[in-house]
C-alpha cells in the first residue's frame, strides 16, 4: 500500500530534484566545454555562475523552508504568534501577494498540482501579515451609541436583549461597514478559531456555541416569557435609544347564557357589557430611559376606563379626586436607576399591583376571565417603590402606598407593603407579596392586612414535539380587617360594628378573605396554539372585597341596598375557566374562552338585569319602589376575545 506523501516529503523531493538538476546541467556544460572547440572563458567565469545560482536556489530553498516552519506554527494554537519571519534579501523574488492572485482566486487544481507555490500565493511575506492578536473592530451598533434597555433599565425583558456576538465574530455590519477595518484579510488573518490539536488541516470548523448567558442584568438569566401574567413578546416593534414605545388592544365579544337584557356583566374586571362588541381597553404609552432616568405612562381607554375606578372608594375623597384625574392612566411613574449590585430603582406614581398574579393586561395572561383572587384585589397602587436586585435572581422591593386598590388614602393612615420575586431557575418562579397598616374602608379606621403567593412552575419542555410546553401556576391568599366601631368620623355616618379577624362574634364579626386559584398551560406548534384549563374559590365573610354589583349605578362609595356590604355578611364564590388560543405572531392573540361562576347568594345578572326600566335613577344607594334587580347564582358565557400588544 502506497504511504500518503506529505507535504514535507514532497518539499524535500522537491529540493533534491532540483538540486540534481542543477548539478546535471552544470556537468553537461563542463563536458560540452571539454568536447567542443571554443574560446576558453576567462579562469572565473564558470565559479561565478554556479555561485550565483546555487546562492539563489539556497534563497529559494530558505524561503520555502521558512514558510512551511510559518504555516506549521500557524496550525498550532500555542504558536499562532510565534511564527518566525522570513528575512528579505535584495535579491529575494518580487513579492508572491504582487503577482499572484488572492486565496479566493486560486483555482483547485492549482493548489493539487503545485503546493509549494500555492503556500506562497496564498500567504503573504511575513512583513505584511497581521498580528494574530490585534482586536476586531468593535460592533457597529455600540459604536453608533446604541445600548439595550437591559444596561438603562436594569429590569430586562431577557428575550427582548439582543444576542451579543461571540468573540472574533463581527456580524456583517461591522464587518462591512466599519470604517476601523483593515484590508480584506487573507487566510492567515482571518480572525477564526484555530483548529483543535490534533485535527485535521481542512476539517470543517465545530459549529458555534450558544451565546453567553447573561448574567450581570436581573432575571435576564432565562426566558420567562412562559409565565402567567409576562407578555410573550420575543421583539419590541417602537424599541429605541431614548424611548420605548408601547400599544395595547383588547376587544371581546361575551355571550351570557344569562341573557341579561341591559347587557351588564357584574364582578368582574375583565369585561362590562354582554352581546355586544367592545373595546375593552386600549394602551398607549411607553418607557423613556436615558443614563438611569425612568419614566413610564399608558393610558386607558374603553370599558375600564369606567369600570375599574368605580370599584374603589378612596378616588372620590376630598375636592380634587382622582377619580377622575386618573381615570384614563393605567401606569404613569418616574423614577432613577442606579448600578448597585444588580440594580436599585426608586420609583413614585401610579404602577401596577403584583397582588393576584394576573397581569391587568389581558394579553400577558393564560385566561381572559380571572378568578377572585385577582378581580377582588388590588390592580394598581399610586405611591412610592424601591426595587433593589441584591442577586440577578431575586428581587425585593418595598412598598408606601396612598391605600387598597387605589389612587387614593381614604383614612388617616398609608399602606406599607412589598414584594419579594424569587426565579432560581429558568423554570421556577416565586413570589410573595404583603400589605397591611393601611386604613382603607370608608368611615370608619380598620387596620387591613393581606398576603398573596403565587409559584409557577415549567414542568415540561421539548421543541421538538407537537406539544411542546406544560407549565403550571398556584396563588394563596389569606387577610383580613380588624378594628372599627366607636364615634362617627363624619357626621351622618357610623363606624359601624368592630370587626376582627378570627373567631368572630355578634358583637365583633370576623372580617376575613381566604382564596386561592391554580391553572395549567399548554403550548402547541412553536408557540402559534395554546390552552388553559383553571380556576378557583373565595371565602370573605363581610365582603369587604366582594367587587359590588353595578345595580342601579352603584360603585364601591354609594354602596347600594340590594347587596349590603356589611361585617358578617356571608360570601362564597367559585370560578374555572377552559381557554383556546391561536398566536399566528408574538404580538396578536385570538381567544376563546367558556367561563362559568356560581356564588352562594345571588350575585351575577339575569336576565332582568341591573338596570331600572328607564335607565338608572342616580340614587344608587336606595330603594325603588316595585323593582328589584334580577341576581343568580350562577353564571355561564362564551368569551371572544382580540388581543394585540406591540
Amino acid at each position: 500500500m502506497k504511504r500518503p506523501r506529505t507535504y514535507e516529503t514532497k518539499l524535500a523531493s522537491g529540493r533534491s530534484f532540483l538540486v540534481a538538476g542543477i548539478l546535471a546541467g552544470l556537468l553537461g556544460q563542463t563536458l560540452a566545454a571539454q568536447t567542443t572547440p571554443s574560446p576558453q572563458p576567462a579562469p572565473q567565469q564558470v565559479p561565478t555562475d554556479i555561485a550565483k545560482e546555487l546562492d539563489a536556489m539556497k534563497r529559494r530553498i530558505e524561503q520555502l523552508e521558512a514558510e512551511l516552519k510559518n504555516k506549521k506554527a500557524q496550525e498550532e494554537p500555542a504558536k499562532a504568534t510565534a511564527a518566525a519571519p522570513v528575512k528579505a534579501t535584495s535579491d529575494a523574488p518580487v513579492k508572491a501577494s504582487a503577482v499572484t492572485p488572492p486565496a479566493s482566486e486560486v483555482k483547485p487544481e492549482a493548489k493539487a498540482a503545485d503546493p509549494a507555490s500555492v503556500m506562497l500565493a496564498n500567504y503573504p511575506a511575513p512583513s505584511e501579515a497581521k498580528s494574530a492578536t490585534d482586536a476586531p473592530p468593535p460592533s457597529l451598533l455600540r459604536r453608533l451609541g446604541f445600548a439595550t434597555r437591559a444596561s438603562i433599565l436594569g429590569t430586562p425583558t431577557p428575550s427582548l436583549s439582543p444576542t451579543p456576538a461571540q468573540p472574533g465574530q463581527l456580524g456583517p455590519l461591522a464587518s462591512a461597514a466599519s470604517p476601523t477595518a483593515g484590508p480584506a484579510a487573507t487566510p492567515a488573518q482571518e480572525a477564526t478559531p484555530p483548529p483543535a490539536p490534533g485535527a485535521q488541516p481542512g476539517a470543517p470548523a465545530a459549529p458555534a456555541g450558544p451565546p453567553p448567558v447573561n448574567t450581570a442584568d436581573p432575571f435576564a438569566f432565562a426566558d420567562f416569557t412562559w409565565m402567567n401574567a409576562v407578555p410573550r413578546n420575543h421583539d419590541s416593534v417602537f424599541d429605541g435609544k431614548y424611548f420605548t414605545g408601547e400599544f395595547r388592544w383588547d376587544s371581546n365579544y361575551i355571550y351570557d347564557y344569562n341573557h341579561p337584557i341591559d347587557h351588564s356583566l357584574g364582578g368582574t374586571t375583565e369585561g362590562t357589557r354582554t352581546g355586544e362588541f367592545v373595546l375593552q381597553n386600549m394602551n398607549v404609552g411607553g418607557d423613556f430611559h436615558w443614563e438611569g432616568v425612568q419614566a413610564r405612562f399608558l393610558t386607558q381607554l374603553g370599558a375600564v376606563a369606567t369600570a375599574t375606578p368605580r370599584n374603589d372608594a378612596s378616588n372620590t375623597q376630598g375636592q380634587w379626586d382622582t377619580l377622575n384625574a386618573y381615570r384614563y392612566f393605567t401606569e404613569g411613574y418616574g423614577g432613577y436607576h442606579m448600578n448597585v449590585q444588580h440594580g436599585l430603582n426608586f420609583q413614585a406614581g401610579i404602577f401596577m399591583s403584583y397582588i393576584g398574579l394576573f397581569s391587568y393586561y389581558s394579553f400577558d395572561n393564560w385566561a381572559y376571565q380571572p378568578s377572585y383572587v385577582s378581580s377582588n384585589t388590588p390592580w394598581f397602587f399610586n405611591g412610592f417603590r424601591v426595587q433593589w436586585f441584591p442577586t440577578n435572581k431575586l428581587k425585593i422591593e418595598p412598598w408606601l402606598i396612598n391605600g387598597w386598590q387605589s389612587y387614593g388614602k381614604y383614612n388617616g393612615r398609608m399602606g406599607v407593603g412589598g414584594q419579594v420575586l424569587w426565579r432560581p431557575n429558568g423554570n421556577l418562579d416565586f413570589v410573595f407579596n404583603t400589605y397591611g397598616v393601611g386604613q382603607d374602608t370608608p368611615y370608619t379606621h380598620r387596620t387591613r392586612w393581606h398576603e398573596d403567593d403565587s409559584m409557577e412552575w415549567k414542568y415540561y419542555e421539548n421543541p421538538k414535539k407537537l406539544m411542546h410546553r406544560m407549565a403550571f401556576s398556584l396563588t394563596a391568599d389569606v387577610g383580613c380587617e380588624s378594628g372599627g366601631g366607636g364615634a362617627p368620623i363624619v357626621a351622618g355616618t357610623t363606624q359601624g360594628s368592630k370587626v376582627v379577624c378570627t373567631h368572630g362574634t355578634t358583637a365583633a364579626p370576623a372580617q376575613n378573605f381566604v382564596g386561592a386559584m391554580a391553572y395549567n398551560r399548554w403550548w402547541f406548534n412553536h408557540d402559534k396554539f395554546g390552552a388553559t384549563v383553571g380556576g378557583g374559590y373565595v371565602y370573605n365573610p363581610g365582603r369587604y372585597l366582594v367587587l359590588l354589583p353595578p345595580i342601579n349605578g352603584a360603585t364601591a362609595s354609594t354602596g347600594t341596598p340590594y347587596f349590603t356590604e356589611n361585617p358578617g355578611d356571608k360570601f362564597k364564590a367559585y370560578d374555572w375557566q377552559a381557554t383556546f388560543d391561536w398566536m399566528p405572531t408574538q404580538f396578536v392573540t385570538w381567544r376563546v374562552e367558556f367561563t362559568q361562576r356560581g356564588a352562594n347568594v345571588p350575585y351575577f345578572a339575569g336576565a332582568g338585569g341591573m338596570t331600572p326600566p328607564g335607565g338608572n335613577n342616580g340614587n344608587p344607594g336606595a330603594l325603588i319602589d316595585g323593582w328589584s334587580p334580577d341576581l343568580r347564582k350562577r353564571e355561564n358565557r362564551w368569551i371572544f376575545s382580540l388581543m394585540v400588544k406591540l
